[in-house]
């Protein structure tokens, strides 16, 4: 069984992932948060196979959060988990920020589940 956390301010977006995920065939065990911080208290290296995280997030952004727990698991010396951005940032600029932090794939809103599927499916397959 896989095991996700989805990172993002709206309940609907979260919800939307976890239908996506079950759709594309993956059967998971789900872990959400509403926040950067609240996924920085939920994150420890080595519990999750993939990460799905929103940037647009009060307090804690997505690129923030991204940064510490790539610190952690740098720390840990735990193996590094995927790290997908779901966002409506798709500037060069952006996307460097991004990938800088340590998100694997980043994918600009809005997203099918056909395309998330595809996504899943590269970044999942390429970690085993």
């Amino acid at each position: 069984m896989l095991r996700v956390l989805i990172v993002d301010d709206s309940r609907m977006m979260r919800i939307m992932h976890a239908r996506s995920l079950r759709q594309a065939g993956y059967e998971a065990e789900i872990t959400e948060a509403g926040s950067g911080e609240e996924a920085l208290q939920l994150f420890q290296p080595g519990t999750h196979d993939l990460v799905i995280v929103d940037w647009n997030m009060p307090g804690m952004d997505g690129v923030e959060f991204v940064r510490a727990a790539r610190e952690r698991e740098r720390e840990s010396g735990s193996r590094r988990t995927p790290f997908l951005m779901i966002t409506s940032q798709s500037t060069e600029e952006q996307v460097y920020k991004a990938k800088d932090a340590g998100v694997d794939t980043l994918l600009a809103k809005p997203v099918t589940s056909e395309v998330l599927a595809a996504t899943l499916d590269m970044l999942l397959t390429v970690r085993t």
